[in-house]
Parts: structure tokens; sequence; C-alpha cells
């Protein structure tokens, strides 16, 4: 008699989940809306170069087109009362997690009354968003993958 493997419910395959691009692509390839360069099989901020084409990049198109992988709700008094101070910091660390990796980057943030919503391009900083506040204000973080392979970040306090 076999046993059965237990395992995960989603499995996450991190080389498929934002690059869009395909092996098609001649390199250099560079993005005309931001200027990252597709060198060595990846995304990068290097320095200008002459390059074989101009292609969007997988984080640009997500931005065009409105499909976000990360989604991320803030919300409680404490949001309230430091609503801007958030936002800054939200900003910051998107400034820092894009310098290392040029595909993660909020597409929109979108404020209401009690809530504050922000859309990544990628499942990691939306994570890290999440991670940081928990750290820097405490709170409840709570994270959930759907089938998609999408990230939901709930964080209150």
């Amino acid at each position: 008699m076999r046993r059965k493997k237990k395992g995960f419910l989603f499995k996450q395959n991190r080389g498929r989940r934002l690059d869009r691009t395909t092996k098609e692509n001649r390199e250099p390839t560079q993005c005309p809306d931001c200027g990252v360069l597709f060198i060595n099989g990846h995304w990068t901020w290097e320095a200008a170069r002459p390059t074989n084409g101009l292609e969007v990049c997988p984080a640009c198109k997500r931005i065009e087109e409105n499909d976000p992988i990360g989604f991320v709700t803030l919300s409680g008094s404490f949001l309230n009362e430091h609503r801007s101070e958030i936002i800054l910091m939200v900003r910051d660390l998107e400034r820092s997690e894009s310098s290392a990796h040029p595909l993660e980057r909020i597409i929109k943030i979108k404020e209401t009354n009690r809530h504050l919503f922000i859309t990544t391009t990628g499942v990691y900083l939306a994570r890290r968003l999440g991670d940081y506040l928990k750290t820097a204000f405490r709170g409840t973080v709570n994270t959930s993958y759907d089938a998609q392979e999408r990230i939901r970040i709930s964080w209150k306090r």
C-alpha cells in the first residue's frame, strides 16, 4: 500500500510568477517606459548600453493593465492617526526594494477614511510591507495566497 505524500496546498513557482519574458528576447533589451535592462536572463537597473531592441518589462505591463499580484490592506485606529507617516514608509520601502529588484513596484495606493489599499507588481514587496509594518508598528498581519499565486496581506492595529 502506498502512502500519499503530504504537500502544500499551493506550490510556489518563483520563476514564472512575474517574468513574462520569453527566451526569444535578444539581449540586452530595454524597457522604454522605465529603462530597466534585460541582461543574462533577468531584468536589472544596469547603466544604459546599446540594446538589441525595446520591450516593455513585466512590471510595466502589470501597471499598464492594472493586474496586481500583491494586495495589501491596512486598517485600524493607528492607521488613521499615522497615515502620512505610514505612506512615506511604504514609498521608502518601495524605493529600496525596487532598487534591488526592478520588477517589485507599487501599482496603486488607494486611500479611504478607514483603510489604505496597496497593490503591487510582485509577491515579495507585498510580503515585505506586511513584515515591515508588523516590526515597526506592531499590530497583526494575516497572509494568504490564492490559486492564481496572488498574495493578500492585511495589517491592523
